[in-house]
């Protein structure tokens, strides 16, 4: 079983990602800020990252890098709702700086299922 984590501030959003993945059968990690997530991926050891861009701490672009220097091959899915000012430049800035994947919040369970699909089975 893959196991996925999943970086986001918004309990919300946290919850119906993670809510999605285990219905989907995957193994489920959550972290509440880059901080948490990049700890955590250091100790699970996750396939696969979700996180969110826009986050108090340690914001996504940043965390991204960090997961890289610690696993070149882990798998990343950045998404963002762009924050107040709906600006989706920071998800460029993501696939630039080694996200594998970007979402636009707000997106639909098969969206986030054919992304993890395509990046690890």
């Amino acid at each position: 079983m893959s196991k996925i984590l999943v970086v986001d501030d918004d309990d919300l959003i946290r919850g119906m990602v993670s809510t999605i993945l285990k219905k989907l059968g995957y193994e489920v990690v959550e972290a509440v800020n880059g901080t948490q997530g990049v700890e955590k991926a250091k100790t699970e050891n996750p396939d696969l990252v979700i996180t969110d861009i826009l986050m108090p701490d340690k914001e996504g672009i940043e965390t991204i890098i960090e997961l890289r220097s610690i696993n070149k091959d882990i798998k990343i899915i950045a998404m963002s709702g762009g924050g107040g000012t709906k600006n989706m430049s920071f998800l460029d800035m993501a696939k630039n700086v080694g996200a594998n994947e970007i979402m636009m919040k707000p997106f639909k369970p098969n969206d986030i299922e054919d992304k993890i699909k395509a990046l690890i089975g």
